[in-house]
């Protein structure tokens, strides 16, 4: 199968470009590195996002559920678990290989964030099984519950655990150097700091770590310049999300559906030569229409 539109990434700025590439009638398809949708909102599920209109106070994990739901309608093709690790072009088409198969497509929209990422591993022989690089569930354990790491990250983890009622300890292997909200609320909430030497993990029912990231880049023949609106130095590969930089640009939630629109959008006009940029406004749409009543 020959595709319309690759997505890669599926954060709200991948999810939001195949639902929208899939309004637009292309044949559209998702590729994801996780094993679940959502990008940076798995992150901050708990918490609470104002900076979206009409949207005010949601949590993260509602407008993830809302994002994916809505994609789900599209019927747009999503592949989880994939790692993308190779796009060539050869001729017009593009060839995605990910860790399980070649994708082919006429178009890419990375929706990538800020590159991917792998978390890093701690690199201890005695280290078990126990830990877990993941972020937890924010649940009342049925014991004491430790964090490693000196991140921000760690520490957020460490704030809304104790906010379940849990025992947790956080363990760090360097000095703690973080925004004062974030030291404030260990010290507020009296989450004992420990040096990772003194780690023992048979005294925790649950470990988790965060010591920060290491990025991954896709090998792509040939370099890419990003221009304005999405548009890149590469014909037929767009960027959308964190993955697009230009000057001025906020990276807020709302910002990445609008790139989608616009990455979509320029791809509909690289495809359909001479088409208009601008699509149907969706009140006068029928596929909406066709969406929702196959839906329910």
């Amino acid at each position: 199968m020959i595709y319309d539109v690759c997505v890669i990434g599926g954060g709200p700025a991948g999810m939001f470009s195949a639902f929208y590439s899939a309004s637009r009638r292309m044949n559209t398809v998702l590729i994801e590195g996780n094993h679940e949708l959502g990008g940076r909102l798995n992150l901050f599920l708990n918490y609470e996002i104002y900076d979206i209109p009409g949207q005010f106070g949601i949590l993260a994990q509602n407008y993830k559920k809302a994002l994916i739901e809505q994609l789900k309608v599209s019927k747009a093709n999503v592949f989880l678990g994939e790692i993308v690790e190779e796009i060539e072009k050869i001729d017009e088409l593009f060839y995605v290989t990910t860790s399980k198969q070649t994708i082919l497509a006429k178009t890419v929209i990375a929706a990538t964030g800020n590159g991917f990422s792998e978390v890093k591993r701690i690199e201890h022989a005695h280290i078990s099984e126990k830990i877990q690089y993941d972020p937890p569930a924010f649940k009342q354990y049925d014991g004491p519950i430790a964090v490693i790491g000196h991140t921000p990250m760690a520490a957020d983890w460490a704030i809304q655990l104790m906010g379940y009622g849990n025992a947790v300890t956080l363990y760090t292997d360097q000095e703690l150097n973080l925004q004062s909200i974030l030291m404030d609320g260990l010290a507020n909430n009296n989450i004992p700091v420990y040096d990772f030497a003194d780690f023992n993990d048979r005294a925790y029912v649950a470990v988790f770590c965060h010591i920060g990231s290491k990025k991954r880049t896709i090998d792509f023949k040939g370099r890419i310049k990003q221009r304005d609106n999405g548009l890149t130095s590469f014909c037929g590969y767009f960027v959308a999300g964190d993955a697009r930089y230009e000057q001025g640009k906020l990276k807020l939630i709302q910002g990445a559906t609008h790139d989608a629109m616009q990455a979509v959008n320029a791809a509909f006009q690289y495809i359909h030569e001479g088409a208009n940029y601008q699509p149907i406004v969706s009140t006068h749409d029928p596929i909406f229409k066709e969406w929702v009543k196959e839906a329910y």
